[in-house]
Formats: C-alpha cells, sequence, structure tokens
C-alpha cells in the first residue's frame, strides 16, 4: 500500500456435500473464548494456542504440528488501515471457530489461529509472514488489505512454499506476479471494475470524473475503470482525473473543481479514514454528482461515514442479508459472536479458511503440491454464491453486483441494497489478458 503501484515480486468448504465428512473425521473442536496469546496464538477459541512442530520449507510440505493445523493471518491493526485490520480480525476468529465447531477441523486437527500486524506496510508484512512461519510455525497464510503487502507476502511464501490467500484487489496478484501459492477468494479490481463501470455508464450518464488516492489501491482502481469502460462499448468522457496522498484530511478543493463541472458522477478511488472524510466533505459542500465507489460497501466505512454515505452508489463486494444457506450461517455465526453483521473482511477470512479446508480434505494431507493440485478448479457454495479457483491464475470466479447505500435500517448506520448482478464470466479477465504464467512450485 506505500510501495509502488509497480512493486514486482523479486525488487472453505461446500456447504453441502463436504461438511458432514469432515466434521466426522475428528470432532476436534475449540473450547473457551477467543483470546490472542502473548505469541499472537488464538487457538480456535482457546487463548493459549501454542503448539511446536516443524516450519515450512522451500517447495515442499508446510509443515507444522501433527496435533494441529497452524494459520498465520496477516491483519493491518495498526496504521492507516486499523478500522479494515479490525474488521479483517473478527472475520478470522468467526472462521477459526466455525472450522473448529462446525467442521471438526481440518483433517481432525483442530486450527490454530496466530495474527500479526502488517501495519499496512509491505515490508513490515513479509517480516511478519516470516514470523507466522520461522516462529509461529504456521502451515497456512491469510490476509493482506494492501495490494503492495499482498505482493511482499506472496513472495515470501513462494519462497519457503507455503499457500497464501491473498486479501486485495491489484490485477498482479493473479496477473503477470502470479506465483502457483498465492490464492485469490477476493475479487481482483478488474472484477470489481467490470460489476460497475458499464452499469454506472448506463445509469449515472457518460460523463465522469475520476479521483483517487495516490497509492498503488487508488492507481489500480483507475486503470481497470478506464479498462472497464472501454471493454463496455459504451460512449464515455472523463472529464478529469485527480488525486490526492493517502491520508489526505481535506478534500475541498477537489470538491469545488467537481461541483464546477460538466461531470455526471464521480469514482471514488480510496478507502479508510480518506473515504468518511471525502463523503463527509461531499456532503457538507452539498455535492450534485453520483458517487460510485469500490469502497464503500465497508461496514467500517458506511459507520464511520454515516449519512454521508447514504445515495451513493458501490460494488457490492458482501452483502449480509443474500439469500444463500451458506451465508445464513456466516450471519448466523458472526452475529451471535459479535451482535452485528458480517463484513467483507469477515466473508474473504471464512471463505478462503473454507477453501484450503476443502482442498486439504480432497488431497488428504497438506502437502503444498497436493493443496495447488486440489485448489485448481475447486467449486465450492460460498456465502455469495457459487465460487470456482480458476487453474489458469488462482484466481476466484464469483458473481459481481453493484449496489446503492440506504438510510439505516436494521441497524444505526446505512445499509446498502443490490441493484444489478453481473456473471462471473461477464466481469473476469480471460487467462489469455491476465498475463499470468505461473511458475513451477
Amino acid at each position: 500500500m506505500l510501495g509502488d503501484s509497480d512493486l514486482s515480486r523479486r525488487d472453505v468448504l461446500k456447504y453441502t456435500g463436504t461438511t458432514a465428512g469432515i466434521a466426522g473425521l475428528a470432532g476436534c473442536s475449540s473450547n473457551g473464548n477467543g483470546g490472542d496469546s502473548g505469541g499472537g496464538g488464538d487457538s480456535g477459541g482457546d487463548s493459549d494456542g501454542d503448539s511446536s512442530g516443524d516450519s515450512g520449507g522451500s517447495g515442499g510440505d508446510s509443515g507444522g504440528s501433527g496435533e494441529e493445523l497452524r494459520v498465520g493471518f496477516l491483519h493491518p491493526t495498526s496504521g492507516p488501515f486499523a478500522a479494515l485490520g479490525e474488521a479483517q480480525e473478527k472475520g478470522s476468529h468467526v472462521a477459526v471457530n466455525h472450522v473448529n465447531e462446525d467442521l471438526g477441523g481440518i483433517l481432525g486437527r483442530e486450527v490454530v489461529r496466530f495474527v500479526e500486524d502488517t501495519e499496512g506496510d509491505p515490508s513490515t508484512g513479509r517480516e511478519m509472514a516470516r514470523r507466522h512461519v520461522e516462529t509461529n510455525d504456521v502451515d497456512l497464510l491469510i490476509g493482506g488489505v494492501s495490494g503492495a503487502v499482498n505482493l511482499s507476502v506472496a513472495d515470501y511464501a513462494y519462497d519457503v512454499g507455503i499457500p497464501y490467500f491473498a486479501y486485495g484487489g491489484p490485477e498482479e496478484i493473479t496477473g503477470e506476479e502470479c506465483l502457483p501459492t498465492t490464492f485469490r477468494y477476493q475479487y481482483s479490481d478488474s472484477q470489481i471494475a467490470r460489476s460497475g463501470a458499464e452499469w454506472a455508464l448506463e445509469n449515472l450518464g457518460s460523463n465522469v470524473w475520476i479521483h483517487i488516492a495516490d497509492y498503488a489501491f487508488g492507481q489500480s482502481i483507475a486503470r481497470t475503470w478506464k479498462d472497464a469502460f472501454e471493454a463496455s462499448g459504451l460512449d464515455f468522457n472523463i472529464v478529469d482525473e485527480t488525486q490526492t496522498p493517502l491520508g489526505t484530511t481535506d478534500f475541498s478543493a477537489v470538491i469545488s473543481e467537481i461541483q464546477s463541472s460538466d461531470a455526471d458522477w464521480v469514482l471514488q478511488g480510496f478507502s479508510g479514514a480518506d473515504a468518511v472524510n471525502f463523503l463527509s466533505q461531499t456532503a457538507q459542500f452539498e455535492l450534485e454528482q453520483d458517487i460510485m465507489s469500490t469502497t464503500n460497501t465497508y461496514l467500517p466505512l458506511r459507520q464511520g461515514a454515516g449519512s454521508s454515505a447514504v445515495g451513493t452508489y458501490t460494488t457490492i463486494r458482501y452483502e449480509p442479508t443474500y439469500e444463500s444457506e451458506a451465508n445464513e450461517l456466516l450471519t448466523d455465526r458472526y452475529t451471535a459472536e459479535y451482535d452485528e453483521p458480517p463484513t467483507d473482511f469477515a466473508l474473504v477470512m471464512w471463505s478462503s479458511l473454507r477453501l484450503y479446508a476443502q482442498a486439504a480434505e480432497n488431497a488428504g494431507g497438506i502437502e503444498t503440491s497436493a493443496i495447488i493440485d486440489e485448489m485448481e478448479g475447486l467449486e465450492s457454495d460460498e456465502p455469495m454464491g457459487t465460487t470456482t479457483m480458476r487453474e489458469c491464475d488462482h484466481q476466484a470466479l464469483r458473481d459481481g453486483f453493484v449496489g446503492r447505500i440506504t438510510e439505516p435500517d436494521q441497524y444505526d448506520w446505512p445499509g446498502q441494497e443490490i441493484v444489478a448482478t453481473r456473471p462471473a464470466d461477464e466481469i473476469t479477465r480471460t487467462c489469455e489478458e491476465t498475463g499470468c504464467e505461473l511458475p513451477s512450485l
């Protein structure tokens, strides 16, 4: 996130049909109320999750204890994305408890959670991944948020031969920087762009102002949405493209420029505190243009922005009221734990761990090469619909959604409603378009 957008590599289960099989393997479940130990462990709900075992080696079995399946989560619990990291940490806690208590663990082994703070920084993220492997002795890495952190962690995970489920949107993750040990359940930036761009041009207007935060995430949004505009075949006009540094608190100048332009709508390309400040100030200045965002769907953002977010549009990454059996399980689990609905961060932690669990079950072990073989082409019924992990680039294929932020209803913060659905095959770049050429393990 704090690195360059062109940072190079070198510079879970289906809800039906598989649950019973895994649960019957062991019957292991956690106990107690989860809290992290001094070493970062959370034994699926047991606060002293400490275990010994061999750490992963390059290209081979990811090791770990024969009694436990140890998972290293990477969350930005401090820094500019701390609120998102907190939401992600809640999700990983619920995901681990779900796998232990509902599914009997993974291959008869209790899942033990370890959490390290990336601070949203790629060098710190890599160091925390190394700590997970060398000190916490984990079998699997999950998390991120920052694209630059994702790429740094992915590079390290490949070096030591351990599976990594990334949380980050930049195309490079499953594009030209793709790696056999990296998988992404979360949408790529291009999937998000293709979900919303055509709808926005048809419904909000052809004149768009692009405003982004000046770092990898914002730059990726600008690039992928412009590509999606072109791919739509519709007429469009980019009135202007502006950017502000990450951490900007005063957006009055750019808001004034937008307001006096002939733009129909604004593509908002940032998240966290920047997005909350921007939305609050657009409401204060009574910006007449519609706002489309890729991140207003985030619950922490809607909670922070409050009424300022109402009426804006967003690509929806997760909606708690989406009707599926798998989603009912997630919402029941999460709401019982935190008395609020799950978030996209919870969804990605939940589904990433379930996908890994299913691959391990199918493989009959956790050797990295076997996990990769089983992950490629894996289909699973997840909370937001059927998901397939594509073989060519390890990107999950999922339907996309467009939504509108609504007035508070059940809770004290704004809600969201789905206004359009786009099929997975229409929002995902072809294998040839990605530039991914997976190297050998």
